[in-house]
Formats: structure tokens, C-alpha cells, sequence
């Protein structure tokens, strides 16, 4: 494997391929052990990401990403090369954070009257999402997510929160989250359309409908 993960066809240009991931797993399941750190330099920061905005402890954090990678490492062999590594690598993931949160009894999340904590002095969570609050006009989805929103998203029922993270934050599509979240797809548009209804309803714009909190 070249440096990087990176090749060049024979009597070729020097340029650089990058190598695919479901290759890279693969070439690791069969000893080829310096594929994991080019495996690792891909997806470390994206699972960092991920598991941060499900666990608020800084530490607990860096030791879930180490458990994800080693059990990348542990179970390369177990992978279908004919799936989508990437799909793989976060369903790890949140099997992880699952697992966090039965260990720790429940999801940490923040409280909209909680102090900031920060230089803002006092000021509560609740008082910066109401001067932050749109106007009840027609909003899109990408607008809506376009707000400061971490404080409401941190709010939604688990399986909704999951799929709303999957979809902003680490830009998967529906059919990868389905997969992540082992549902059918409808059950993950159904959680999109209910945590998006609710988040649309926290900001004083007005929605009809049912809600699903355990959806």
C-alpha cells in the first residue's frame, strides 16, 4: 500500500488515487496493518465529531472514538466489502454511544435554563434561543438548520436526535442512516419530519400535526 493510501497505475503520470475505503479494510482484514492509520487519518475526525455532539464529557469522548477504531481494528475481517465502509464505521459508532449511555443511565444533555457558563455572565440558555427566535414564516430545512440550533437539538428523543446529527452534521443520506440505524428507510424520514416539526415548533414557528417522541 502507498504511503497514504494512495496509488499510481502503471505507466502512468505520478498521480495520486485515492484508495477506497471498503479496499482499505480489506487489505487491513488480510495484515496489512498500515492501512488501519490511513483508515484512522480519514474517519478520526469525522467520529470525533459525531460522538461529541451525543456525550458531553470531553474524556468519555476521546475514549469512545478509541473503542470505535480499536473494534475497526479487532473486526476488520467481519466486514462485507461489498457495503459501504463508511456506513459501518458509524453504526460502531453509535453502538458505542449506546452503550455509554445505558452505562451512564442516561443522555447527558444541556438544560435551556442553564447558565452558559462562559463570558456571557448569567444569561440562560433559554433567554439566548428566544433572542435568537425566527420570524413564523415559511422556513426551509436548510434555513432552519442554518441557526444556532445545538441547544434544541440536544432536546430531541434519542432516535431522532441520531438521525438529525447523521444528516446535518455529517451530511449521510437517508438510505446510509437507515443503515447506520438498522430501520427501514421510512422510519428514518418519519424521525427526520417529527424532530424537524419539533424544532420548527421550539422556535415559535407554527406546526400542525402528531408528534412521535418515541419514534
Amino acid at each position: 500500500m502507498a504511503e497514504g493510501g494512495k496509488v499510481s497505475p502503471v505507466g502512468a503520470p505520478d498521480v495520486a488515487v485515492r484508495v477506497p475505503d471498503e479496499m482499505l479494510i480489506g487489505e487491513l482484514a488480510f495484515g496489512d496493518v498500515s492501512c488501519f492509520d490511513e483508515i484512522f487519518e480519514r474517519y478520526h475526525q469525522q467520529i470525533y465529531n459525531f460522538i461529541k455532539k451525543q456525550v458531553n464529557d470531553h474524556e468519555s469522548v476521546e475514549d469512545l472514538v478509541q473503542e470505535v477504531f480499536l473494534r475497526v481494528y479487532k473486526s476488520a475481517k467481519n466486514f462485507d466489502v461489498t457495503k459501504k465502509f463508511s456506513s459501518w464505521v458509524y453504526k460502531i459508532a453509535l453502538n458505542e454511544v449506546k452503550r455509554h449511555w445505558k452505562r451512564t443511565g442516561s443522555r447527558q444533555t444541556f438544560s435551556l435554563n442553564a447558565p452558559l457558563g462562559d463570558e456571557g455572565g448569567e444569561s440562560e440558555r433559554g433567554d439566548l434561543l428566544e433572542d435568537q427566535r425566527v420570524t413564523p414564516d415559511v422556513v426551509t430545512e436548510t434555513e432552519l438548520f442554518s441557526k444556532n440550533l445545538k441547544l434544541l437539538i440536544d432536546q430531541l428523543p434519542e432516535k431522532q436526535k441520531v438521525v438529525v446529527v447523521l444528516k446535518i452534521y455529517n451530511d449521510l443520506t437517508f438510505e446510509e442512516i437507515a443503515e447506520i440505524c438498522d430501520c427501514p428507510l421510512s422510519t428514518v424520514l418519519s424521525r427526520m419530519r417529527y424532530a424537524v416539526s419539533k424544532l420548527r415548533r421550539w422556535l415559535g414557528i407554527e406546526e400542525n400535526g402528531e408528534t412521535a417522541d418515541g419514534l
